[in-house]
């Protein structure tokens, strides 16, 4: 068994399309790190000079002079005079080490105006903050998250959020690497005429689809897991590691009691999972179409759409909870970390929590289907 998984392996790599495919990927990932950190950046508060590094590496020396504080009156006194010397002198040095707090100050009123941001209070923002989350918190959820204390400022962490931006555009990477690639794990055998052939083999009725699907897997996890290294290795370069103690409310008002850093290595364990699962669906649509055009085609136009509906109607219940598992959508912010609108045995929870059990039954579902249709076309029907 092992040595034919070997050989399955061997055949998926021998071809020219998976190290095309996996190349252009990830020397364009590779491409957008090396123009990040070369190219000027066009912020608003930094000279225009600066490029990407340097401009991350002036964030986060500001970002440390504030480090460790907690966000109450006498934090928001001092950023106030700060940002408005910066806002009509435009002197953006000293107002630098507040653009986090500005920032969630503004995300919680819903505002963008710095007169309403500076306007604001302890008082009123813990309030607002509070009232958020509090309308966002589900009914049948039995624990909620509020802010008694003032929050701790834990330094800069663009990193971590960088992850969490870009795992939707990654996954899409990995999505379309498995279609092209995996497609043809059963359907060139079907165009070159060649699988009666191997049915005659000591091992072809018996272990052979074992064996394609378990090497299908690892190319797929594996190229996953390539994209995931040389992500984590441009974004520590770029921005580094700090303020994986940030809480999650920085990145997004919802009700969840975990930290930036958290929230990022979920979404990534979230990738392994839907690549995982894509992987056994071209597999198994490959095999029940006979077509690897028709499976690239099929799931390249399902993610298309997933891009250009970013949100799906929470009333239509069943569609709504189906559209947000699907891979492009789940590892996102806005997917991952959603509550269902299906209450599960009384309780509500969150979809990074349901999905890799939703994910587990698909992929023995579509192993199924996909060894009945094998046995039907090429055992049975031989």
């Amino acid at each position: 068994m092992f040595a034919l998984y070997k050989f399955e392996l061997r055949k998926i790599n021998s071809r020219k399309i998976v190290w095309i495919t996996g190349c252009v990927m990830l020397v364009g990932l590779l491409i957008w790190g090396v123009a990040s950190a070369v190219l000027p950046q066009s912020r608003e508060y930094s000279d225009s000079s600066l490029n990407g590094y340097e401009a991350n590496r002036a964030e986060r020396e500001a970002a440390e002079l504030i480090s460790g504080r907690a966000i109450d009156q006498t934090l928001i006194d001092e950023m106030r005079p700060a940002y408005e010397n910066f806002v009509f002198n435009g002197n953006y040095r000293e107002a630098l080490p507040y653009l986090d707090v500005y920032n969630l100050i503004g995300r919680t009123l819903g505002t963008q105006a710095s007169a309403e941001i500076l306007e604001c209070d302890s008082e009123a923002f813990y309030e607002r903050l509070n009232a958020q989350l509090e309308a966002n918190t589900p009914a049948g959820l039995s624990e909620s998250i509020s802010f008694d204390e003032p929050i701790v400022y834990h330094g800069y962490f663009d990193g971590w959020q960088q992850i969490t931006d870009m795992m939707k555009f990654i996954a899409c990477m990995e999505i379309m690497f498995i279609a092209i690639c995996l497609s043809p794990v059963f359907t060139v055998e079907h165009t070159r005429k060649t699988d009666q052939v191997i049915l005659c083999t000591r091992l072809g009725k018996k272990k052979l689809y074992a064996a394609k699907i378990l090497a299908g897997l690892t190319v797929g996890i594996g190229f996953t897991l390539l994209l995931s290294l040389l992500m984590f290795g441009i974004v520590a370069f770029l921005y580094g590691f700090d303020g994986y103690n940030t809480i999650f409310q920085f990145v997004l008002l919802r009700p969840f009691d975990l930290t930036i850093g958290q929230a990022a290595l979920i979404l990534v364990a979230l990738s392994f999972a839907g690549a995982a699962l894509v992987s056994l669906f071209t597999m198994m649509f490959s095999e029940l179409t006979k077509n690897s055009v028709a499976t690239i085609g099929t799931i390249t136009g399902v993610m298309l759409v997933t891009m250009f509906i970013m949100e799906m109607p929470a009333n239509l219940k069943l569609l709504s909870e189906i559209w947000y598992l699907l891979p492009s959508n789940l590892v996102s912010l806005n997917g991952a970390f959603r509550y269902s609108a299906l209450s599960v045995g009384g309780s509500t929870l969150a979809a990074y929590q349901y999905a890799p059990f939703v994910y587990a039954v698909l992929a023995v579902v579509f192993a199924l289907i996909g060894k009945l249709t094998y046995n039907r076309y090429q055992i049975s029907g031989r």
